[in-house]
Parts: structure tokens; sequence; C-alpha cells
């Protein structure tokens, strides 16, 4: 039987975490794990209605629920919303953006006018309203993905589709009926305001479930445009639903790297404020590839560094790393190398480890699992990369999301 390892909460700094009681998470096991063919299933029930209307004036005698944050005014009320994905949500100055709340747990951690450092995040409550009607700020690059009851209506993430960037738009959801149902919705770039409700309707929190998964990397991880909804559209949403993962933190930023900074700052240089400030239960870290051309020496040292700095100060957290991303079916040399030049850090700082060159898989002493070969080939290049030649499609991101989660499920306790 495994020794359950303690994970205080005490000290995290994103609000309802930070308050929980010290509680204790278990090694991630097979047997834990969702069956995927329902996880990831689309929604069976009929489909809401959704309709999109630029205005801020709700259906008549519908109740405001406001974030967290907020002030609250007339017969306005606070709502349980249960924030994830991101910390540190709060509130713009002005008319409108005093009202809307963004995370800023990502670095920069800075909040802007209607945009914030991190734009990727979800929310979650239960209702037994007919109809919601949720307020959102809209943007050009908003999106987002809804799920009901744990099923989501579609899998890739949803333009908002509004009218004018920078105004306030109702989103009304009807769902032909008013029964309890668990909401989630997965948003990119979008401002929130709250959710108005009918009178005879109610608001609940949730807990969410499987603990916190977090990715630490760049574009790969945050998108681009060649897929849609930014970091939520990636493989990381996709691969947290089948690993049992709820609350799903992307601290990525396109650019970056282990000793690259990008227009940001190196994974080493950001790693105590994006990464271990929020104690993730379980890591990812898949960088690299914007490294590739650097010195082999620099990237290893880097890398076992930030390795060891992680494991000092999350001592109970489970990470996972990912080598070096190839887009080609043939690897350039330089590749190859930073590859091996990751894979032997990990094995250094104890962590397992899958190659995307070999598609082979290392436990957490270094030792061969397995290997299913390479991520990109001849035959799925022209489908998984995109035109730009480096990152993923949608079917590429839906396609590696499958691959890192058996190579994750292979380093598993049964």
């Amino acid at each position: 039987m495994d020794v359950l390892t303690p994970l205080t909460l005490a000290t995290d700094p994103d609000g309802p975490r930070a308050a929980a009681p010290a509680r204790y998470v278990d090694r991630w096991r097979l047997r834990d794990l969702p069956d995927p063919a329902t996880v990831d299933a689309l929604y069976g029930g009929s489909a809401p209605t959704i309709t999109v209307t630029q205005t801020s004036t709700p259906t008549s005698g519908y109740v405001l629920y406001r974030p967290p944050g907020v002030t609250l005014t007339g017969t306005d009320v606070a709502g349980a919303f249960t924030m994830l994905g991101a910390g540190d949500f709060a509130i713009g100055t002005g008319t409108p953006d005093s009202t809307y709340v963004l995370p800023t747990s990502r670095y920069p951690h800075t909040r802007g006018t209607l945009t914030s450092s991190q734009s990727t995040w979800a929310l979650e409550f239960a209702t037994d309203a007919a109809t919601m009607q949720v307020r959102v700020n809209y943007q050009t690059a908003s999106a987002y993905r809804l799920y009901l009851d744990g099923r989501k209506l579609a899998d890739a993430m949803t333009p908002l589709g509004g009218s004018t960037a920078g105004n306030t738009h109702m989103m009304t959801v009807a769902f032909g009926s008013a029964i309890p149902r668990i909401v989630r919705l997965d948003v990119s770039t979008m401002p929130f305001g709250g959710v108005y409700l009918p009178s005879t309707g109610g608001l609940w929190s949730t807990v969410a479930q499987g603990g916190r998964l977090m990715a630490f990397g760049d574009s790969l991880t945050d998108g681009s445009n060649q897929n849609a909804g930014g970091g939520a559209g990636t493989w990381f949403y996709r691969a947290g639903r089948l690993l049992g993962s709820g609350d799903l933190w992307e601290q990525a930023r396109g650019g970056t790297g282990y000793i690259t900074p990008g227009s940001y700052a190196t994974l080493p240089d950001r790693v105590a404020a994006d990464v271990i400030a929020y104690k993730p239960d379980r890591l990812i870290i898949w960088a690299g590839y914007n490294d590739n051309q650097g010195s082999q020496s620099a990237i290893g040292a880097a890398a076992a560094g930030m390795y060891a700095q992680i494991k000092a100060s999350l001592p109970a957290c489970e990470v996972f790393v990912i080598g070096c991303w190839c887009p080609t079916a043939t690897a350039a040399t330089s590749i190859v190398n930073t590859d091996a030049t990751l894979r032997v850090a990990a094995a250094g700082a104890g962590f397992p480890f899958v190659s995307p060159v070999t598609g082979s898989v290392y436990g957490a002493d270094g030792t061969l699992m397995g290997s299913q070969g390479p991520w990109i080939t001849s035959g799925n290049a022209a489908g998984y990369v995109g035109a730009d030649g480096v990152h993923p499609t949608e079917a590429g991101h839906v396609y590696l999301s499958r691959r890192i989660t058996t190579a994750i499920r292979q380093t598993m306790p049964a």
C-alpha cells in the first residue's frame, strides 16, 4: 500500500484553495483514471439553444450572480463559482472593466484593460435554472467550450461570435428544462462578469475532481494560429480530461524555453512564480524546441537546475517531462541532441520522460519502459502539423493528447 503524502495548502495564494484544509494526495494510478470512452464523449442529451447578443440588459427579473471581487449593486448576489485553471482573479478599472474579472496567475502577472497575462481558464457551477445568461466582454479572440454534467457539447473551442469588441455581450443558454445540472465553461480571452438567472433558479458551487494538473512550456501548449481557442484548444485540456483532472492550469508561454526567453522569460526564470507558487498536484513540462539551436550544456544545466528546484519545493508533486518536439518525419541533429539532453536531466531528477522523436517512454529511474514510435511521421505530418511547419493543427492536438496520455499511463502504477 502506498504511503499517502501530506500536502499543505495553507499558503496557497489563490483564494478558495488557500482556505482548504490540509489533504492527502495519493499517487496517480491507472485504476483511478476515468473511462476515456465516457469522459471524452460529447454530450448526449438535447443540445441547448445558444445565442450571443451585444447588450448589457438581461431578461427582465433575472438576478446577476457576480464573480468574486466585483462590487455588488441592487439585487446582485455573490456567485458561488468554482474558478479553475487560474488564480489571482482581479477586476480592472473604470467602466466597464471594473465589473469583469480576469486571472493574473501567469507571467508577467498583470491585468490590463479587458486583458490579462492569462487568457485561458475555466469556471464551473451547478444550477437548476432552465435558462442562463453569461455576461462577458467580447474580444475578437473570445472562445469557449461548454460542458453539461461533465460532457462537452463540442470538442473544439467555439468562437464567441460577438458584434463589437470591447462591449458587453450576453451569451444566453436555453437548456429546455429546469433541472439540476453542472455547467462548465472553458474560456479563452473572455472577461467574465457573472451569470444572470431567473429568480426561480439557483446557483451553487461544485468541487473539481482529479487534483490540480498543470502544464508548463511553450506554444505547443499555449496554442498558436494553427488551432482554435489558444491554450484551451491544444492537447492539454484534452489530455487533462482523459487523465481525470478538472483543474487544468495552462502555464505555458509561446516562444519560451529552458534557455530562450522569447517575449517573456525562460522557464527557470518563471518557474517559482508560475508553477511553484500555485502548488500543482501533477505537472507536465514540455519545452525545448525553441532551445534546440543553442548550447546543449546550457540546456542541460538549465533543465537540471529547474527540475531540482521543483523537486525541492514541491516534493508531493508528480512531474512528467516531454522531450523536444519534432514537427518533421526526419529529426534534425539539434532536435535529437536536445531531446537526449532533456532525457538525461529528467533521469537525474527522477522524473519520467517521453521522447516525441522516438516515442520511447522512460521511468523515473531512467529505465526504458517501452516505445511506440515517433509522434510525427511522413504519413501523418500533413494532417497533424500546420501550414507554418511547426505547430500542430486542431487534429494534431487531438492526436498529441492521445500520445501524451498513453505515455503517462505507461509510467503509472496499476
